[in-house]
């Protein structure tokens, strides 16, 4: 029987699932899996590893690298809210294509400048700030067109699916880029790679097949539908605990990521760059076993329930990783980042099933350009905490942080049963339900 949805959308959950249906649906997740693997392979190659490389090499400069970073979080905040009003807008292939297609022409350029020897420093921070400018695009695009082209219940199993993939190119990113730097044309070469994965990605999406069309938005002032999406966030609860928690746990984060291979350096013994690639490709390979659970956890505990256990296992992690030794720190750092991956995929799917499809670009941009806020502010503040009070030190504090924050959402409506969840919001009616569990859409 049909059950209203938040704000009388109703889920496209379906207690039996047509079978050719099903077919295009499982084609579809493929795709959307496979298609992003390999862009994030590429993006792991040379968005992290190559443009920083770049940057070192020309300037020499601990300052630039941060600046570089800035610049991509920068286009996220600047574009972020923005981009989701778009998104309500037009015809979510469209943008989610020209978004990847813009990030293949930046690499592309830049790989162009790289092989007539008229590379400037200033075409890095150029191409980090189209790459996350077009990067919230394209992410927030995808993630509301998943549920045009999937089953409900195939939601919780594509996010974990994609956060496997980030995990896998995270592994072998650092692999393929010693080959590639090494072998396929150098630091230009790198970015070539990056340029042709985004067109990998771009064939997969126009590949997807839709199954049902996205009611369209109402054509509202920019400012009033902003607000409409900013709105929805704000009183639906479970979206506003989730998304309150993203932006305290990037505070605690931020601070660890800009010191980890400084950490790893200083404290774990790991020093030249090849012992660096091989652990954090270990960690990686670990983390991707979180992302394979993710769903089986959804299904378990459920989608809020998951994102606190995602929390939780991330902060224990990160406060791991400032107790451990060596190379055992590995360890740490993997259930930390398997943390991520799940916390990550629950989040997603729990925006994706509690808001009205003609307002998904609006909530999950605004959802991650608040999270985003906190990025900046950690990393600004962890050089100057690290020199305060040590790396340990802050590895332990920002993982307590981080561990105290799960445990707080998990007296809100987070920690509830889903079906306890719904019944305390109307608008939220079964759109956690677990339904799809049993019967002929599991």
């Amino acid at each position: 029987m049909p059950c209203p949805g938040v704000l009388g959308h109703t889920p496209v959950m379906s207690p039996l699932v047509n079978a050719s249906s099903r077919s295009v649906s499982q084609r579809n997740l493929r795709l959307i899996v496979v298609g992003q693997g390999v862009s994030y392979l590429g993006d792991y190659l040379a968005f992290f590893l190559a443009l920083p490389v770049f940057v070192r090499d020309r300037t020499g400069s601990a300052g630039s690298l941060g600046l570089l970073a800035a610049a991509e979080t920068a286009a996220v905040l600047l574009f972020g809210l923005m981009a989701g009003v778009l998104l309500d807008r037009v015809r979510l292939r469209r943008a989610v294509v020209l978004a990847d297609l813009s990030r293949a022409v930046a690499f592309g350029l830049l790989a162009l400048a790289v092989a007539l020897e008229v590379e400037a420093t200033w075409m890095a921070f150029a191409v980090a700030f189209v790459v996350g400018s077009m990067g919230t695009v394209f992410d927030s695009g995808l993630q509301s067109q998943m549920p045009t082209v999937l089953e409900d219940d195939q939601l919780p199993g594509a996010n974990a699916g994609v956060e496997f993939a980030r995990n896998l190119a995270m592994t072998l990113g650092f692999v393929v880029g010693g080959v590639v730097i090494s072998a396929g044309g150098g630091i230009g070469g790198a970015f070539a790679f990056d340029g042709l994965t985004y067109l990998v990605s771009v064939l997969a999406i126009l590949a997807l097949k839709e199954l049902r069309p996205r009611p369209k938005a109402p054509v509202e002032p920019v400012m009033q539908a902003l607000a409409s999406g900013l709105g929805h966030l704000w009183s639906t609860r479970p979206l506003r605990w989730a998304t309150g928690a993203a932006l305290i746990t990037n505070l605690a984060f931020a601070p660890l990521a800009a010191v980890m291979t400084l950490y790893a350096e200083a404290d774990l013994g790991i020093k030249d760059e090849q012992q660096l690639g091989i652990f954090f490709a270990v960690f990686s390979a670990i983390a991707a076993l979180g992302a394979i659970s993710a769903s089986r956890l959804m299904a378990w505990v459920g989608v809020g329930r998951s994102v606190i256990v995602g929390g939780l296992l991330f902060g224990v992690g990160a406060a791991g990783a400032g107790v451990a030794e060596g190379w055992w720190a590995v360890v740490p750092f993997g259930i930390g980042t398997g943390g991520v991956a799940i916390n990550q995929a629950a989040f997603v799917t729990l925006r994706q099933r509690l808001t009205p499809p003609e307002r998904l670009g609006r909530v999950i941009s605004a959802s991650r350009t608040i999270a985003w806020m906190g990025i900046p502010i950690g990393a600004t503040l962890g050089g100057v905490l690290g020199d305060a009070i040590g790396l340990r030190a802050l590895f332990i504090g920002g993982g307590a942080i981080i561990v105290g924050v799960s445990i707080v959402m998990g007296a809100g409506p987070l920690g509830q049963s889903d079906s306890a969840a719904a019944k305390a919001d109307a608008r939220a009616t079964r759109v956690l339900s677990t339904d799809w569990l049993r019967g002929g859409g599991a």
